[in-house]
């Protein structure tokens, strides 16, 4: 059975908004996995990556991170520095095509020297 998950992103500058805020987007899914909130224990290196909750999934279209600590990210195979989402910060992916599936394609990094705590939806096949 298909989920539909409705996200609505508003922007403003200065308090006025952005031309085309807000943006609404529909997104049909297969399933969705919702680890909220989850522990992320200290890596104790900036090298050691595990792998998403949400890598039971074959396909990741749509992804929302946010975390009490700095983590980084590597998705879709990235074996660069990653994306860094700093404390209290987000990610949020939209109609995406990311291969969550392999060992290698959804992964986190916490060297923060202290437990994270995670908040992750995502939803895909």
């Amino acid at each position: 059975m298909s989920e539909t998950l409705k996200v609505t992103v508003n922007i403003e500058r200065n308090g006025q908004a952005i031309p085309g805020f807000p943006l609404v987007k529909r997104l049909t899914v297969d399933e969705i996995q919702q680890a909220a909130p989850y522990e992320k224990a200290d890596d104790g290196d900036g090298t050691t990556f595990s792998t998403l909750p949400t890598t039971q999934m074959a396909e990741l279209n749509f992804l929302f991170i946010t975390a009490d600590q700095k983590l980084t990210f590597r998705l879709d195979g990235q074996s660069d520095a990653g994306i860094v989402l700093n404390a209290t910060g987000f990610i949020l992916l939209c109609n995406t095509d990311i291969d969550a599936g392999a060992s290698t394609n959804a992964k986190v990094n916490n060297n923060t020297g202290s437990t994270a705590t995670v908040t992750l939806i995502g939803g895909g096949t």
